[in-house]
This record gives structure tokens, C-alpha cells and sequence, in this order.
């Protein structure tokens, strides 16, 4: 193949800049490869497929046969790599439309390149696609950062007259490098930068075309053309180093024993290892055929297919919260069996959008052995799988991950604005797990030309790892900052908030909780515990001329997934027409009513009442199971004979039971509460509220 080298002009990329172009020194290369080359075979899905496939392969080469394929620089290859075998990693796509375009710039017309020119020839020219990955044109630099620096672009393509191969290769080094391959110009400049293909002129070259030539090639690594019906596109690097890409960037774990490091088995080799980064950032869109926005992704690394049943349970989950927040729970959605820890919630924001809906938010409690973390699977935790630090909490921190059209993982996240504020899990056997999918589909109120998906996306730098707020022209939304807002309180309002600064565990603060709930309440009542016992173990927690309020302290009851189960007594001393029981929140300056709490405060309710047993007392002044009466948001009212009940609902939330009387007959009702816990750290207390007398 005939060698063309970059001449060095005005504004001109050079080498060594391309190698830094991508600006991310923190995440692994191997998973920096696997989330673009990825990216740009799903772009590239052709019409009337449900799916595209991919493969990664690796093998050994023969160093000498192939460099004596690429003119000048083939005594350098041999003198640096010798003539032993070599490792190379490549990336194979099918379904896809390949490299098209045109061949050459004379070719060009409009503007418009083409994902041929683009890929192998340009840098900084982004896809034109609607909802595609890439905006920066600048994520292909890391070809070039897996090896050393070569790269062989080979890709079959549908023609007018039916189809074509294209093949060439690029050669990107540090020009400043005392070891260059490149052979600098007559006045000794070198850009540090190559390509190799079919001679077209002077130091000008295009892609090879001439299959027997093409096959070549690839028989010097075992890979075969594409055949038939077939296009697509494959991605050959030569001379990689695989004890280097595996230690790149390394996250280092502590050994739960305490004995060392912990070193994920897939740490062992690169084919392992491409198998977890593929379910990390696209479990989305692996083996999904309910996948939203187009085609779903199939897998293999070399001849082995990473099946849905052989993902690993952590992102089987991250894929089931993924449908769910699309409105999708499938037959093999892995939480079935974990509903009622498990929900969905929208992200609205107002005076922005044709309507509020930024997206949606799915997360998920989940226990170690949903996760397969017992024996006999033996899975390691989600931190481990995600790359992400444990952190210093109390506790299992939790883990949200975000992401849009693409269907690719932006980023998992357990510190942060994503994070910070979110409480950790309920204790050190369970995890919580959140995604948020964006609502692609989203129309700015006061700008035409933009969807939600195209601010989110131009937003993201070349290596697509986070979402920032920008200005459109004069106009800054501040739209991820808000959706990070309203999912610290969503996620606050379900598990309740943590106090960092206290560094006071989650249990210590349950059992508080608790504790108080079977004793008096602090600075209750006229006088503190002047109020005695009561009678069958009850404890008065309010009284009034006219009625008392008891809590049946032997009858509390607390439960694993977060709520609590307590029974009030309300007997009237004389006839009255309402009382109020009220939930609130006991402070040491008293109680501070839920009403205050939410609005002036600004605090979500840190507990409430999910549903109410209310049975008024018969003749005898026994209660009846028989007449027992259901209170929920959704069936707020009762009533028995003369009697009546109402949940008291503040944005859907029970706050409090109001029972009402014949005004002729003393009430006598037992009112068994469950409570749901949002917020294990603050306690809570029962009061009277309006009552109205006879």
C-alpha cells in the first residue's frame, strides 16, 4: 500500500495534539474504545434491521508479513517490533451502511463528506444524525491511543450497481517522539501523521478498493471479508499491549477480608474485559428488543455470544430500570420480584419545555443476592462493576446513571451532583440503583430549533462522560442542574435524607426512631408524662376535655422494607362532632406541624401515613374486625352508622385521620396506622388537631 504523509500546513492538527485531542486521562482505554467504536456502529444501523451486530476479536499477527504492506515505514516496524508474532484487537459491525461516501475530496460536494472522509481522513467533523452519539467529530482519537498508533479502516458498502470494499490505514505518532515511523519532508517538518492506500498522485492516495488486495491484508490476521449481502465496517489495531490496557487507569478495590487488593476476574485479560465495558455502557441496548429508538445491539467477543441470560446481574438491572422508565416491563424484566422496592418517577420542570416532562427517573432497592453477590455466584459489587469509588459513607452509597437517545450510559455516579444528598441504602446488604433516561423527544417552549436531546448532546464533551449546563446565545436554562435537583428530592422523598456532617449511622437513627415512637413524645401535652399509663398498656400521647388519644405501645411494629405499623386509641370523654389526629414532626422547641414543614421549610415529609384501619367500638365497646374500615389516598372516606373517617392528604400523602361523631354518642375508634419511612433520622409524633365540639 502506498504511503501518504500529512503535509505540515496552517492550523493543522499534528500528531502529539491528536493524541491529547479526547482530553480524558481518567477513564480506561479500553473502555474510552469500546464506548466509541460502539457509538459509531449503532449510528450507522441500516434501515429495515432490527438489530446490529458486533463482534471484537483479538489474535496474534505476523509482524514482518504485514509491515512490508505499508511503503516507508516497513524497516522501522521490523526493527521495532522484530519478527515475532504480535496482539491485535479489532471491532467488526454488520448491519451497518460501512464507510460511505465519497473517496476522495474532489468528490466532495455540499459540504458534504461522508462517513468515509470523515472517519479516516478528517478530525473535528461530528455526525449529522438526529439523536446520534457523537457531536465533537473528536472520539475516533482513541484508535489511536489502544495501539501504537495504526490503524486499518476496512468496510464493504452498497452501491448503485451493487457493492464495494474500501480499505486504508492511518498512522497517528508523537512527531516529537525520539522513535517516529513517519519519514519527515524535505525540510525535515513532520506533522506525525499518515495514510496508506491506492496511489491517486503525487504523496496522494485513496482507499483501496481491489478485493484480492484487501484480502491480503486481512489474512495476515485471520479476518475474513464480508460476504453476500453483508456491509459493514471493521476495525483493525495492530500491536497492541495488553498488560497495558489492562492497567490503565485502574481502579484499585480493597479485598473485603482486608487482605490486599481485590482484582475483578475480568481485570485478566482483554477479551474478559470487553465483555463487562459492553454490558457497563450499553446494557441499555443489549439483547433489548424493547430498545425505544431504533435498532438493539447483539454481542460477541471473539466466538463467544454475550447472550441476555449471560449479562451480569447488576446491568440486567441497569436494563430492566432502563424499559421501565421507557413504560416497558418485560418477561425478562429481573425485578419482578422486587416491586415493592422499586419505582419510577417523572422529572418535570416548568416554563421550559412544550410541556414539563425533562425525563424519566426508574431506581430500584435491591438486596445482595438480587444482585448475585451470595453464594454460590459470588458477583462483586456494583461499585466494582461501574468503575466508581467506594466512598467514605455510612452505608451503600447510591449509584445513578444517566443517559439519552443512544441508549449509552453517560456516566454512573455515586458522588457528586448526581449523587450527594441521595441517603445510602438501608443497610450494607442492599444497594440503591437509579437511571435516568432522557425525554428525547422533548421540544424547547421558545426555541424551534432545538429538541431536548440536542441540547443535552451538544452539552457532552468529545468523550461524552457528562451532561453540562450551557448558554444559547444569551439563554442558559440551566436544565441539567435542575433535573440533578429534582432527582436529589425524589430520591430523598422515597429513602429519606442522611445527615453527613453527624456521620451518625442510618440504624442508629431507625432505632431512635422507634424507641420514641413506644415512649411518650417529647414536650407533649400540657405537661410532660403527666398523663400515666392508661389502661391494657396504653399510653396517652394527648388529651382534651372532650377526648384522649392513646398510642398502644405493645402493638408497634416496624418492617424491613421501611414502613411501620402503630395503633392509636381515640376515646371521647363527652359528645363532640370532629377531631383531628395529626402526624408531626417532634423537635426539642416542640412539634412542628407537616404543613410547615413542607412549605416553609421546604422539606420533603420525612414520613407518612401510606394507609389507614379505622374500627369504631360496638355497643359493648368492642372492636369488631367485621367493621373494620380501609383509608388509602385513593379511598379517603368512610363511614360506619353515625361515625365517619377521612385521611387527611397533603400532595397525595396521608398526614393525618380525621374521625367525625353522631353528636349524640362518645367515639370510641382504634386506628391502626402504616407508615412509610422516608427519613430514618427525624422523629415523629402524634397530636390533636382542630377538634369541634358538641
Amino acid at each position: 500500500m502506498k504511503i501518504e504523509i500529512a503535509k505540515a500546513e496552517r492550523m493543522s492538527q499534528s500528531g502529539s495534539s491528536l493524541l491529547r485531542l479526547i482530553q480524558n486521562n481518567n477513564m480506561p482505554i479500553l473502555d474510552l474504545f469500546v464506548r466509541e467504536s460502539v457509538q459509531n456502529s449503532l449510528d450507522a444501523g441500516i434501515d429495515g434491521m432490527d438489530y446490529v451486530n458486533l463482534q471484537f476479536l483479538t489474535g496474534t499477527f505476523d509482524s514482518e508479513a504485514f509491515s512490508q504492506e505499508l511503503e516507508g515505514v516497513s524497516e522501522k516496524l521490523q526493527d521495532r517490533y522484530g519478527n515475532e508474532e504480535n496482539r491485535f484487537l479489532a471491532v467488526r459491525d454488520s448491519n451497518t451502511c460501512g464507510l460511505t461516501g465519497p473517496m476522495n475530496y474532489d468528490s466532495v460536494v455540499d459540504n458534504k463528506y461522508g462517513n468515509l472522509l470523515k472517519l479516516v481522513y478528517e478530525i473535528s467533523k461530528p455526525q449529522e444524525k438526529e439523536g446520534a452519539g457523537g457531536s465533537w467529530g473528536l472520539g475516533k482519537t482513541v484508535y489511536f491511543r489502544v495501539g501504537m498508533g495504526l490503524v486499518i479502516y476496512y468496510s464493504r458498502i452498497k452501491t448503485e450497481s451493487g457493492y464495494e470494499s474500501r480499505m486504508a490505514v492511518t498512522l497517528v505518532e508523537n512527531e516529537t517522539s525520539d522513535y517516529v515511523l513517519i519519514p519527515p519532508e524535505n525540510n525535515g517538518l513532520s506533522r506525525g501523521i499518515a495514510w496508506w492506500g491506492r496511489e491517486t498522485g503525487e504523496n496522494k492516495t485513496e482507499p483501496l478498493t481491489d478485493e484480492a488486495e484487501i484480502q491480503k491484508v486481512l489474512d495476515e490476521f485471520g479476518i475474513s471479508l464480508y460476504s453476500g449481502e453483508e456491509t459493514g465496517t471493521t476495525i483493525i489495531i495492530p500491536y497492541i499491549d495488553e498488560n497495558a490496557l489492562l492497567a490503565n487507569n485502574e481502579v484499585v478495590y480493597e479485598a473485603e477480608d482486608g487482605n490486599g487488593q481485590y482484582i475483578p476476574v475480568w481485570r485478566k485479560s482483554v477479551e474478559a474485559y470487553l465483555a463487562v465495558a459492553l454490558q457497563r455502557w450499553y446494557s441499555p441496548r443489549m439483547n433489548n428488543p424493547v430498545y425505544p429508538y431504533g435498532k438493539y445491539l447483539r454481542a460477541r467477543i471473539n466466538d463467544r455470544n454475550i447472550s441476555y441470560d449471560e449479562m451480569e446481574p447488576f446491568f440486567r438491572v441497569i436494563q430492566s430500570l432502563y424499559n421501565r422508565a421507557n413504560g416497558n416491563v418485560t418477561d425478562f424484566d429481573c425485578l419482578k420480584d422486587n416491586e415493592e422496592n422499586t419505582d419510577t418517577e417523572e422529572i418535570r420542570l416548568r416554563n421550559i419545555f412544550v410541556d414539563t416532562n425533562a425525563g424519566t427517573l426508574a431506581y430500584t432497592q435491591i438486596s445482595r443476592d438480587g444482585l448475585g453477590m451470595g453464594y454460590p455466584d459470588n458477583h462483586p459489587s456494583p461499585y466494582v462493576y461501574t468503575n466508581v469509588e467506594m466512598g467514605k459513607r455510612d452505608g451503600n452509597a447510591p449509584i445513578i446513571c444517566f443517559t439519552r437517545k443512544p441508549g449509552m450510559i453517560v456516566s454512573y455516579e455515586n458522588t457528586g451532583k448526581w449523587a450527594d444528598g441521595i441517603p445510602s441504602a438501608m443497610d450494607q446488604d442492599h444497594y440503591i440503583i437509579a437511571i435516568f433516561v432522557l425525554n428525547t423527544l422533548q421540544k424547547f417552549r421558545d426555541l424551534e430549533n432545538y429538541t431536548l436531546e440536542e441540547y443535552v448532546r451538544k452539552s457532552e464533551m468529545a468523550d461524552h462522560t457528562n451532561w453540562n449546563d450551557w448558554s444559547i446565545d444569551a439563554y442558559n436554562p440551566r436544565i441539567i442542574n435542575k433535573i440533578q435537583g429534582q432527582i436529589s428530592k425524589k430520591m430523598v422523598e422515597e429513602f429519606g435524607a442522611v445527615n453527613e456532617d453527624t456521620g451518625t449511622k442510618q440504624n442508629s437513627g431507625l432505632g431512635k426512631l422507634f424507641g420514641d415512637m413506644l415512649l411518650p413524645p417529647q414536650n407533649f401535652g400540657k405537661k410532660a408524662g403527666a398523663s400515666g399509663s392508661g389502661n391494657g398498656g396504653n399510653t396517652t400521647i394527648a388529651s382534651h376535655r372532650s377526648v384522649t388519644l392513646s398510642i398502644k405501645s405493645k402493638d408497634t411494629k416496624y418492617f424491613s422494607d421501611g414502613t411501620m405499623r402503630i395503633k392509636l386509641i381515640l376515646k371521647g370523654k363527652e359528645n363532640m362532632k370532629s377531631a383531628e389526629i395529626m402526624l408531626g414532626i417532634d423537635s426539642e422547641s416542640g412539634i412542628i406541624k407537616t404543613a410547615y414543614w413542607e412549605k416553609q421549610m421546604g422539606l420533603p415529609l420525612p414520613f407518612y401515613i401510606q394507609q389507614a384501619y379505622v374500627t369504631f367500638a360496638d355497643e359493648k365497646n368492642k372492636y369488631n374486625p367485621s367493621r373494620q374500615k380501609t383509608l388509602t389516598p385513593l379511598n379517603s372516606r368512610v363511614v360506619d352508622g353515625g361515625f365517619g373517617a377521612e385521611l387527611i392528604l397533603s400532595d397525595g400523602k396521608g398526614t393525618g385521620v380525621k374521625i367525625t361523631g353522631t353528636g349524640k354518642d362518645r367515639v370510641n375508634a382504634e386506628i391502626v396506622l402504616t407508615m412509610r419511612l422516608k427519613n430514618r433520622e427525624v422523629l415523629s409524633t402524634f397530636y390533636l388537631g382542630n377538634l369541634e365540639e358538641q
